[in-house]
């Protein structure tokens, strides 16, 4: 079992898998905000697809918890990445395709994780 990484330390591969996860699902992530603003091709969109399909696969098989891929996902999009917020639009088609997955995660872009001081 993988616990968040806030609250417990975790394994090597636990924490590979982790950010694994969020470094597709950011990708599909700009994928996503790239094709609403039609600056994306359908293979770039179908490739972000089928990394972020893998990834969470790949986390369901290492033992990751649905609820933890879920808090990996929204910890991802709720950093800072140096680019504009993602269109509540985007995050919509984000959540829609990660409940597809069987993920149950509620994305907000706007939201921060650790308080800037």
């Amino acid at each position: 079992m993988i616990s968040r990484i806030t609250q417990h330390h975790v394994g090597l591969h636990a924490s590979r898998a982790a950010e694994d996860l969020q470094k597709e699902v950011w990708g599909f992530a700009q994928a996503v905000s790239d094709a609403q603003n039609q600056h994306c091709a359908d293979n770039r969109m179908n490739y972000w697809k089928s990394r972020l399909t893998l990834s969470v696969e790949h986390a369901k098989a290492r033992g990751m918890e649905i609820q933890e891929i879920a808090h990996q996902c929204e910890f991802s999009l709720s950093r800072s990445q140096g680019t504009r917020p993602l269109a509540a639009q985007t995050l919509f088609l984000i959540e829609s395709f990660l409940r597809q997955q069987g993920i149950p995660a509620r994305l907000n872009g706007q939201a921060e994780v650790f308080p800037r001081r």
